[in-house]
């Protein structure tokens, strides 16, 4: 029986946004500059999502790899990208609160920035889940074994009484070796069919 529902959240509870898609702008150096420390650029990201360095730490280290200074406000200005850019996806709001309203829990299980998840907060993003695992808040990030492992044992649920949703193949593996029931998320209208589907319900 199906007790939790895990949803990953950009792309799937809010329209995707991710800091790549504007860091060249951001910092006010050309694509190509971040395209020669993109591997130097992905671990300086994945400490501040697991929330070993912070967000101003981020950057920091960031100009240090790129070589030249950054400009002062990018701290700030991808906190605002990320706050014009936030859209809902009511699809899949909708759905969540069909889920708790058929006594499903619901829970946000999310690689992100402490910025993100600030603006999230400011919009209420998190206010329709019982509970939010994040990675910048629990040192850990998908799709390492331990996270999945850590929301099993927070809940107090067994993997088999989970589902969880993310648009990653890779993000999806581990949930799946743990036991968990997965769902590729790749439009709403579909994510919306195959977690009725797998509680057994039509509509």
């Amino acid at each position: 029986m199906i007790k939790v529902v895990l949803f990953d959240y950009g792309g799937i509870i809010k329209v995707g946004h991710p800091l790549s898609m504007d860091l060249a702008r951001i910092c006010n150096v050309p694509e190509k500059e971040l395209e020669q420390i993109k591997e130097k650029k992905s671990e300086i990201a994945v400490l501040a999502e697991k929330g070993i360095i912070t967000d101003e730490e981020f950057w920091k280290r960031l100009s240090e790899a790129i070589g030249k200074p950054l400009p002062a406000d990018c701290a700030k200005t991808a906190k605002d990208i990320y706050r014009k850019t936030f859209v809902f996806i009511q699809e899949t709001v909708d759905l969540v609160k069909k889920l708790r309203a058929m006594g499903i829990r619901v829970v946000v299980l999310s690689n992100i920035f402490k910025f993100e998840a600030d603006v999230i907060r400011e919009n209420k993003g998190y206010d329709e889940f019982e509970d939010v695992i994040l990675s910048y808040e629990v040192g850990m990030k998908k799709p390492e074994m331990d996270i999945y492992q850590l929301a099993v044992e927070k809940l107090k649920v067994k993997p088999e009484e989970c589902i969880f949703i993310d648009d990653k193949e890779k993000n999806l593996l581990p949930a799946k070796e743990l036991g968990m029931k997965t769902v590729l998320a790749k439009n709403p209208a579909q994510i919306r069919e195959d977690v009725l589907h797998l509680l057994d319900r039509k509509n």
